[in-house]
């Protein structure tokens, strides 16, 4: 594929014969600017107060599918390559997964666990202290007075020091195998159990099934390492002739600084347009939300309601300036933009995909991490063919389509109308991770997204490429979901 040179930087200009200026009530601007800081407001308030556990009553349920798969994949760790290893301690903790889904655990209201997962806790604790080599008796209290008699007793001969002949371990078995599933805790307790009975036979044997049914993990990680290396190797080729290229157009002789770009319309009427397509989608919404069945529309149709109302303001606000809004953010002739800037959006996603390792290395080194109920999505997991299906197309295909458009197709080049380059790409980058309401680490993983995508924009002249980039960057988390949680 050949890229079309493009100039690095735009300088914002207007045909002022052409030019046809809106004039926006300042009152109304005002208002609506008024309703979206006050529902963005509410929304933070909503989040910071509530807690991540109470209205769930599949958190357990999620969290012993995250748990037991992740520390399923960790403990076939020496079966890996080492490329595949290092893949996994940027995802992983550097190996160190227990810890973390101890304080998740520890994070779980009691009074919202079911008797399962005190057990779950409660073998994370026992396998912490054995490690730590200090496991002793403690009497009925056991490991932690929380858990179930029953379970109590399965804790206490599976992780106090020693075997005692006076247990019945081929009871304990019986009672295990019949109570939880064959995930990760079961093998690690059933697996304790036959060793403090000196049952060997049995020893073999679970570690035997357990390897089963773990391989097809293994197989899912290799193709995930595989098609991300993969974009990152050709996607930094095709960066170093991104770069090359860019050189030589700044030593051609012809060559121009700035270069005049169509700008949708002034900084002014970009925030107008953009604050009152916010106002109408949280009028919306908070429609929905008191009437009969809104909240089912909100989970089905959220995407559509956040973003399209912004979008048809903004298509009829270009029809009353004689432009095509969608022509504008270079949404015309697709197949063309896609061919000519195909080695740009390459690059944008390795140095994305090389970014988000980047971050999430440096957050390991100071001991944070990105939350599991920021990038667990139980639809992925849990849900039948047809809401798979759906959640898919609302995640991978609408989401960035209505996210670029209006945060780069409309954000940025408000901000690009009256700031230069830099200041606009930062901006709007900004404004991009604020809005998805994450923790530190996702936040600075979006906000590298956002840098990365606004270049692509700057750099084309569409947000046809950013569409695309942000679909892989999407469709690959999906997958991470689907193939080693589902």
């Amino acid at each position: 594929m050949i890229e079309q040179p493009q100039p690095a930087q735009f300088t914002p200009v207007r045909n002022e014969d052409s030019y046809k200026e809106i004039h926006f009530s300042r009152v109304l601007t005002a208002l609506c600017l008024l309703v979206c800081g006050s529902g963005f407001a509410l929304l933070l308030w909503v989040a910071s107060s509530s807690e991540r556990f109470s209205d769930s009553e599949t958190m357990g349920r999620d969290l012993e599918r995250l748990a037991s798969r992740i520390l399923s994949f960790e403990s076939r760790l020496s079966d890996l390559s080492v490329l595949e290893q290092g893949m996994f301690y940027v995802w992983g903790e550097d190996g160190n997964s227990q810890k973390q889904l101890r304080q998740w655990y520890g994070e779980f209201p009691h009074e919202s666990r079911i008797p399962q997962d005190e057990l779950y806790a409660g073998i994370l604790e026992g396998e912490a202290e054995l490690r730590g080599e200090h496991v002793e008796s403690r009497g009925k209290g056991g490991l932690d007075r929380h858990v179930l008699p029953m379970f109590q007793q399965l804790l206490d001969a599976g992780y106090l020091r020693g075997p005692r002949q006076s247990l019945d371990y081929e009871k304990f078995q019986a009672q295990l195998a019949e109570e939880i599933p064959g995930n990760w805790f079961y093998y690690q307790l059933a697996g304790r159990l036959a060793r403090q009975s000196g049952n060997h036979v049995l020893q073999e044997n679970l570690h035997l099934q357990f390897d089963l049914q773990t391989d097809p993990l293994l197989l899912k990680w290799r193709i995930l390492v595989f098609i991300e290396m993969t974009l990152v190797g050709i996607g930094l080729m095709c960066f170093v002739s991104v770069v090359r290229k860019w050189s030589k157009e700044r030593e051609a002789p012809g060559f121009e600084k700035g270069r005049h770009r169509k700008f949708l319309w002034t900084f002014e009427e970009g925030v107008a347009v953009l604050v009152r397509g916010g106002a109408v989608s949280i009028a919306l919404m908070s429609i929905l939300a008191v009437v009969p069945y809104g909240a089912n529309m909100l989970e089905d149709y959220g995407s559509l309601l956040l973003y399209l109302p912004t979008v048809l303001m903004a298509v009829v606000e270009c029809r009353s300036k004689d432009q095509s809004f969608f022509e504008i953010i270079g949404c015309k002739k697709i197949p063309q933009v896609i061919r000519s800037s195909f080695p740009t959006m390459l690059s944008a996603i390795a140095l994305g995909l090389i970014g988000d390792c980047m971050i999430l290395l440096w957050a390991d080194t100071w001991e944070m991490s990105v939350h599991w109920t920021e990038w667990f999505i139980p639809q992925f997991v849990w849900g039948n063919q047809s809401e798979l299906l759906r959640i898919a197309l609302d995640v991978v295909i609408l989401a960035p389509i209505f996210e670029e458009i209006i945060f780069r197709g409309l954000v940025f080049s408000a901000l690009r109308a009256k700031f230069n380059f830099p200041l606009s790409m930062i901006g709007s980058a900004l404004i991009f991770a604020v809005a998805h309401g994450y923790g530190l680490i996702a936040f600075l993983t979006v906000f590298w997204s956002g840098l990365l995508w606004a270049w692509l924009y700057e750099r084309t002249g569409s947000v046809v490429p950013g569409m695309c980039a942000h679909a892989i960057n999407n469709g690959l988390v999906a997958y991470f979901l689907v193939a080693l949680f589902r």
